[in-house]
């Protein structure tokens, strides 16, 4: 079970999620609408925030969170299931190499005895995770338009 407090609800799991959301329709070369992305960012973000509660071992709520994700954007977002699944697992992923770059540095600088716990710091802390995760599928989206660009000319 990894319980948190309600805030990080609104302060990190719905946005995260949103941009999770965001990140699946530009990697699955997927029409983006904003209302449907956010409305999928909100459920996914509650739906995640409450499989958090379930006694399940640790990284169990993690593939629950992907299968809802792939759902979402599947039902929600009308993304083809084989793309829905490619992207997710790329943008998970992309989401886990963000936290563990934000880990090496908060760890560099000593800064990790103050983030441990479930507190209002910690959540606010992560908060340079999800700018370096959306970076960097802005550089994967422009990578891939340059390539296609490329191809055509």
């Amino acid at each position: 079970m990894l319980q948190q407090p309600i805030y990080s609800l609104f302060i990190r799991i719905i946005p995260e999620t949103f941009l999770v959301m965001y990140a699946i329709c530009l990697l699955s070369d997927s029409e983006v609408d904003f209302k449907k992305v956010l409305i999928s960012g909100v459920i996914g973000g509650v739906g995640i925030y409450f499989v958090r509660f379930l006694p399940i071992h640790f990284g169990v709520h993690t593939i629950i969170a992907i299968l809802f994700d792939i759902a979402l954007a599947v039902k929600l977002n009308n993304i083809e299931i084989h793309k829905a699944i490619k992207a997710t697992l790329t943008s998970v992923i992309l989401l886990f190499s963000s936290d563990i770059i934000l880990v090496v540095v908060y760890n560099s600088l000593n800064f990790t005895s103050a983030l441990s716990g479930q507190t209002l710091l910690s959540v606010i802390a992560g908060i340079p995770s999800m700018i370096f995760y959306y970076l960097i599928v802005v550089i994967i989206i422009n990578l891939k338009s340059k390539r296609i660009k490329n191809e055509l000319d």
